[in-house]
């Protein structure tokens, strides 16, 4: 199981309005991004009053039920922190004294996850249910919540991958030096800063998949390969991996500066390594490398 952080806090509130539709749906995306990176998460139903108090059981059950991430007691200890209140959220995790103040009726259930680091809010909905559907409405949440993260998630296929390794798009650069692939005219090419053995691109003519990647040097200052970092809405299901398992080499390791344990599976011509991070009980893609 997973790590969730329940709060049963007297505040909820939805998403702060942006300027502008294309930068609310970014911090949205990035919010999003968020939850599905957690794998751990608590419940604090402290300030649920009356029969708002069976959102906490109520939201254990459905995190269970859902076993995407691991249920601990201490917020501290978790990525995600769920606020079950009869109140909008007004950002006041770190900064409120005490118990929240405000009159509460339990017309409506909220359920409000942020990040118990920040007190960022990261997701919220609420059901006007009354103080009869509590748990009702706690469960009709966290479901819609289950509905939002995999909406997002852009499901790839092997094809996919495996089409960006037979494209020419991104051939042409292959043992290029730094200097000749950034005077490529029209080639969308472009510096890192600080990171003087990679490029990064971004090709309207590649595959879906691999249309922004990175272009990687070797040590004689030549591209060797393009990799593609995945993204937290990019998925591949490793059983579509293992269902072709007689295609590929498999290892696995730890990575020693970010401690994640990893695995891999390389296509038998080498050219393909596609790489999934172990987070609690989630396997993640996190990137695919094509060697030229």
């Amino acid at each position: 199981m997973f790590f969730v952080a329940l709060a049963c806090v007297g505040a909820c509130v939805t998403l702060t309005t942006r300027a502008t539709p294309a930068a609310a749906q970014d911090q949205e995306n990035f919010s999003l991004g968020k939850i599905k990176k957690a794998t751990s998460a608590a419940i604090d139903c402290s300030d649920c009053p009356r029969s708002l108090a069976n959102a906490g059981k109520a939201a254990r059950q459905a995190l269970t039920v859902w076993d995407r991430f691991r249920l601990v007691d201490d917020p501290k200890q978790a990525d995600i922190l769920f606020i079950l209140s009869g109140n909008p959220y007004i950002g006041d995790y770190l900064t409120r004294k005490g118990p929240d103040e405000r009159p509460v009726r339990i017309d409506s259930t909220f359920v409000t996850v942020i990040d118990p680091r920040t007190g960022e809010e990261l997701w919220s909905g609420s059901r006007n249910w009354g103080s009869w559907r509590v748990s009702g409405a706690t469960k009709a949440l966290i479901d819609e919540l289950r509905s939002d993260l995999e909406a997002e998630t852009k499901k790839w296929a092997l094809d996919d991958i495996f089409r960006c390794s037979t494209s020419g798009t991104y051939q042409s650069f292959a043992f290029l030096t730094r200097d000749a692939a950034l005077a490529k005219p029209g080639s969308g090419v472009r510096a890192i800063d600080d990171v003087p053995n990679r490029l990064t691109v971004n090709s309207p003519d590649a595959p879906d998949f691999c249309r922004r990647a990175q272009f990687v040097l070797g040590a004689d200052n030549k591209i060797t390969r393009f990799e593609v970092l995945a993204l937290p809405s990019d998925a591949l299901d490793v059983a579509d991996v293992l269902e072709q398992a007689d295609h590929f080499d498999f290892a696995s390791g730890k990575d020693a500066r970010t401690q994640k344990v990893y695995f891999t599976a390389r296509s038998k011509d080498r050219k393909v390594l596609i790489q999934f991070d172990i987070e609690g009980r989630q396997t993640v893609l996190s990137r695919v490398s094509y060697f030229y």
